[in-house]
């Protein structure tokens, strides 16, 4: 049989607390008695569900009768405890029962990881740690090594893995995890003392760490740590003042896809609250009091609801929909889906390691101040770009789309192109999402470059033989000169002192190592630039 396993952490010393407190009016689980004779350290929990009609019964009722058809989901969790370890066996939707706050995050993935044969992974999750969050899941039609998956697991906190297990292992087949463990075995329930006592000795294992070495780049944070408090305070401080901060929204894992019509806040008694159609951070925090934030913050819930008016899923708390990331001593903490994780110091240093081999070219390119007006007013990206591309010669190619597909397939080749040959594409630093686009933007003409796709229309040419008679109409030189010496220059405008590439946000930089890598495959040079802009003379 399939089994859904939970592992509550250590802190849990009995049965009682391990599952959620249930309002008076609900319905709540109903504790059964063992059978005699058997001799198991166990509870066992049911939820009975409610018998109703099935969403399609009006419609079938005009042609039959249908009154006798009822659909019911019952529910069942059996508590064990193993060496003093407390688990959930879980049937059904047995795990809406579990008190989430006492559940080890990352014991399905830790027990697959250490029992996973490594060339016979079916399924692979992923998902950034930033307030650009993105998730992406891949699977194959047949087992295959992690490597050919089109995820990018070395950057990207690993959420969810599935595989059949190493040989030797005799008690169990194929198995998946996330916080939950997925597993198919033969053992009966009366065997599975020995079972959890099995996945306990994987949980603690470390062998994982030759297979899947990278799962250790974002480790999660007990509930007991005392950094918790201050990370909390710092999420806090931040709702109240945004700007700047690396704050954000993002979905859980389990909305993925889904038919989401508005999202709804409550929970501290704040009525006439209008409804979140889409859900971005600006949205979230104008609901959100900034009184009494601490007593009122973990008390907000919010809840996805279809467009009929139904809740798609249960309520949770607001904070497992924030993505946060903070430096506290030196150290690099990102909270996303509830849950707060420290960043390896390896992983940070790897990573700095590699932004720094990016070639700074400010003092060289020398790129003019992004400067205020008069009247203290600044210029948008567009008007910056305009400038100094008309007051040095450069082309000006922002907002200049190459028309590659169809009416939404326009892509910016970048803002200008200089004598130097250097492709520049300009961003003010407000954030990681903005910097992603600068990123995705110049990857992405890098590629087409590299293929000298074909455009349609005006464009019906080659991308770099449009390029390459952009420039010999300008300056004269051959396209053999072009592809030799063409550089994609990120040019990123801040008031923050010291070099750009010590100023970006630290998932900033993971993307940037990630582009970059991209941007040489396609044949390019890659440099940053900084751009000054400071600070506006009012102090907004």
């Amino acid at each position: 049989m399939r089994v859904s396993i939970y592992l509550f952490r250590a802190e849990a010393n009995s049965f009682e607390g391990l599952l959620r407190d249930f309002p008076e009016e609900s319905r709540a689980p109903q504790k059964r008695g063992l059978r005699d004779g058997v001799d198991l350290d166990c509870e066992i929990w049911v939820l009975p569900a409610e018998p109703r009609e099935p969403k399609w019964a009006t419609m079938l009722s005009k042609l039959t009768t249908v009154s006798d058809l009822k659909n019911s989901n019952n529910s069942v969790a059996v508590l064990f405890k193993v060496h003093d370890r407390y688990f959930a066996v879980c049937f059904g939707y047995a795990h809406a029962m579990l008190n989430h706050e006492l559940i080890e995050p990352e014991f399905g993935l830790r027990v697959t990881a250490n029992m996973a044969d490594p060339f016979k992974v079916a399924a692979i999750q992923v998902r950034t740690l930033s307030e650009n969050s993105r998730q992406q899941r891949s699977q194959t039609a047949s087992r295959t090594r992690v490597a050919e998956f089109d995820v990018e697991v070395e950057r990207e906190w690993l959420r969810y893995l599935k595989a059949d297990v190493s040989d030797g292992v005799s008690w169990a087949s194929g198995v998946a995890g996330s916080q939950s463990l997925s597993l198919t075995t033969k053992m009966e329930l009366s065997q599975f003392p020995t079972l959890l006592s099995h996945l306990l000795d994987q949980f603690t294992s470390e062998a994982y760490k030759e297979k899947f070495p990278y799962i250790d780049n974002f480790v999660p944070i007990s509930a007991g740590d005392p950094i918790i408090d201050k990370l909390w305070s710092a999420l806090r401080d931040a709702i109240v003042a945004p700007q700047g901060k690396k704050l954000g929204v993002a979905c859980p894992d389990d909305l993925l896809g889904a038919e989401v019509g508005y999202w709804k806040i409550f929970g501290d008694r704040k009525r006439n609250r209008e409804p979140i159609e889409e859900l971005d951070l600006e949205s979230v925090l104008t609901q959100i009091p900034i009184n009494d934030l601490e007593e009122k913050l973990p008390k907000l819930k919010i809840i996805p609801i279809d467009d009929s008016g139904n809740p798609i899923r249960t309520k949770r708390s607001l904070t497992e929909y924030f993505v946060f990331e903070q430096n506290i001593d030196g150290d690099t903490y990102a909270l996303c889906l509830g849950q707060w994780f420290k960043i390896a110091s390896d992983y940070v240093q790897e990573i700095n390691a590699e932004v720094a081999k990016i070639e700074d070219v400010t003092k060289e390119i020398k790129l003019p101040d992004w400067l205020p007006d008069s009247d203290g007013i600044y210029g948008d990206e567009g008007d910056y770009n305009d400038t100094v591309s008309t007051s040095r010669g450069y082309i000006p190619l922002d907002a200049r789309n190459f028309l590659i597909g169809g009416p939404h397939q326009k892509i910016e080749i970048c803002d200008f192109i200089t004598s130097d040959l250097d492709f520049v594409c300009v961003k003010r630093m407000e954030g990681s999402p903005t910097l992603s686009h600068l990123f995705s933007q110049a990857a992405v003409s890098a590629d087409l470059y590299a293929a000298n796709a074909v455009g349609q229309g005006k464009h019906a040419v080659g991308y770099a033989d449009y390029i390459k008679g952009l420039i010999s109409s300008k300056w004269g030189n051959e396209g053999s000169e072009v592809d030799q010496n063409k550089r994609m220059v990120l040019a990123i405008a801040t008031e923050k002192a010291g070099k750009i590439g010590d100023a970006l946000y630290f998932f900033s930089k993971v993307n940037l190592v990630q582009r970059a890598s991209d941007l040489r495959k396609s044949g390019f040079k890659v440099a940053l630039a900084k751009i000054h802009r400071p600070e506006h003379p009012s102090g907004d």
